[in-house]
């Protein structure tokens, strides 16, 4: 019999030299110039991004729904209060119509709010849609509400485009008319409970 061992025996590991530091001409106190100068693009470019995206993102533009209101209602042409709001929202009193270069422009044939927010000049619509009922705040804004017999109005059809007028509402309801964007509202009344 042979007293050999079949169980594999493992080589003896190798242990590898500690990798031996020199100076170089790139040392740590020589590249502390080359840190704080991209420290310092990193930190303008974010400050800048973040500026523009702040911007960008809270301008408001055509097509826009907003909740609006005079600063001061006695003054309804000084400054207005502005926010963005979903066009679904019953706050959305509002949709930009136009925004205007200069004070010295002015809004499209129709009946438009021109409001001063922020440093812009735009021209307001009021936010209506199909089969909502409003009212009138005081300071003539529509507001969204349910519709019951004593609704002042409802909107009771909606025509994009602008043809000839008395041609588009049914009988018994008022057009109100937008050039920007072509737009027709047929006002009425609340039939019904």
């Amino acid at each position: 019999m042979s007293t050999e061992s079949t169980d594999p025996v493992e080589p003896p590991a190798t242990v590898a030299p500690a990798p031996v530091e020199t100076e170089t001409d790139e040392s740590p106190k020589k590249n502390n110039w080359l840190k704080f100068v991209i420290v310092g693009v990193l930190a303008v470019v974010l400050v800048g991004g973040g500026v523009w995206a702040f911007t960008a993102l809270n301008s408001t533009k055509v097509g826009d729904c907003v909740s609006a209101s005079p600063k001061d209602v006695d003054k309804p042409d000084g400054d207005w209060n502005l926010a963005s709001k979903s066009c679904g929202d019953t706050n959305a009193t509002h949709r930009v119509a136009k925004v205007l270069n200069s004070a010295d422009d002015s809004c499209p044939e129709g009946i438009y709010e021109m409001i001063k927010a922020d440093g812009d000049t735009m021209c307001l619509m009021p936010n209506l849609a199909e089969g909502n009922c409003y009212t009138s705040r005081d300071d003539g804004a529509f507001v969204k509400e349910n519709c019951t017999t004593e609704s002042p109005v409802k909107i009771v059809k909606k025509v994009d485009g602008l043809p000839e007028e008395g041609t588009v509402c049914p009988e018994g309801s008022s057009e109100l008319r937008f050039s920007e964007p072509a737009s027709v509202y047929c006002m009425g009344v609340h039939e019904g409970s």
